[in-house]
């Protein structure tokens, strides 16, 4: 009876194999030979499950953002205004080893992104994605009179956004000037300076 073979769960543990590469020796560690071994399978077993080296690359890339948007649902949970914003700002930040290593991916791939339009894609969608969630909570929090700032939303957003980015940049690169609780003291002024 020949094997079954979960193509979804081989899919994963490929692109995890990705991720820790990179957390151990950076992108340019991933060769197909290399990610192979890491794997624990022969180079050319990869090709059922990717085509080539970059559709593997844009699912590690793909797989920072669903982990985190999929950890943001859970947190938000029926949550609005400047609670669902605070909760989405936290699970974007660079808190907790999970989050870091997220960081470390997805900033591992920016410099590849600026070279190539599928993964550019990847993180303008997600940046679009959380740009409108914030608007939306924003939004909500208007209607319960918690924002009453002249300041425009797209302002505020574009702030968090940038906010959120340096977050990962200075805890990988900076952590002793990046602790969680100061990226939380932070957010804290950048939500209180709305009321």
């Amino acid at each position: 009876m020949p094997k079954i073979v979960d193509h979804e769960a081989r899919r994963r543990q490929i692109v995890g194999a990705v991720w820790a590469l990179i957390a151990r020796r950076g992108l340019d560690a991933v060769t197909m030979r290399e990610l192979a071994a890491e794997a624990g399978y022969t180079n050319g077993a990869l090709a059922p499950y990717f085509r080539n080296k970059d559709e593997i690359l844009q699912a590690a890339f793909q797989r920072a953002f669903d982990s985190t948007n999929i950890r943001a649902e859970k947190a938000i949970g029926d949550a609005t205004g400047l609670t669902a914003l605070c909760r989405l700002c936290y699970e974007i930040m660079p808190l907790d080893e999970e989050r870091l290593l997220e960081a470390r991916v997805v900033i591992a791939f920016w410099g590849r992104a600026l070279h190539d339009e599928r993964m550019a894609a990847v993180y303008e969608g997600v940046i679009d994605l959380w740009g409108q969630r914030m608007r939306t909570y924003l939004d909500q929090a208007r209607a319960e009179g918690d924002v009453t700032t002249s300041t425009p939303d797209e302002v505020t957003v574009d702030t968090l956004l940038a906010a959120l980015t340096g977050f990962q940049i200075n805890a990988l690169l900076a952590p002793h000037a990046t602790s969680p609780e100061r990226q939380e003291t932070v957010l804290r002024e950048l939500l209180s300076a709305l009321a």
